[in-house]
């Protein structure tokens, strides 16, 4: 007896492998940005709609990554003591993806400003993130 290759099941199972692999490369790279440091969601607005970030808090910067894509890279690094925020509002545009009951937010840093989309909670770190002093900073707290 002769064999025969059921071409539609082994398409299925390719097709099938390369999801798997897809969201298995997802997870080890939102692992390898991380490096151990808290991650939030931001979505940011400067005149050409939303673009949605991960954002890695560090001990002396924010630092932008893109949420698809194979780069470990940040796109975009906010210093602290650079960036400056403003109050929060309701949000006014149409509402980024991926963001729970997003807020508002208006920029600055240097002479570039912008907006950005962050949930409350993330927004409350992020603030806190940048009025503190940065580790083993000889700050007189007296």
């Amino acid at each position: 007896m002769i064999a025969t290759i059921d071409w539609a099941a082994v398409g299925l199972a390719c097709l099938l492998l390369l999801v798997v692999l897809g969201l298995a490369a997802l997870i080890v790279r939102r692992r390898l940005i991380a490096r151990g440091e808290p991650l939030a969601m931001v979505a940011v607005e400067r005149g050409e709609g939303w673009k949605l970030r991960m954002t890695r808090f560090s001990t002396d910067s924010v630092q932008g990554f893109s949420v698809i894509g194979i780069g470990l890279r940040p796109r975009f690094v906010w210093r602290r003591g650079d960036l400056d925020l403003g109050a929060p509002t309701q949000l006014t545009r149409n509402r980024p993806i991926a963001i729970t009951d997003p807020i508002q937010v208006e920029c600055t840093v240097g002479n570039d400003v912008f907006l950005i989309a962050i949930a409350p909670g993330d927004y409350t770190a992020l603030r806190s993130w940048s009025e503190s002093a940065p580790p083993g900073l000889n700050a007189n707290v007296a």
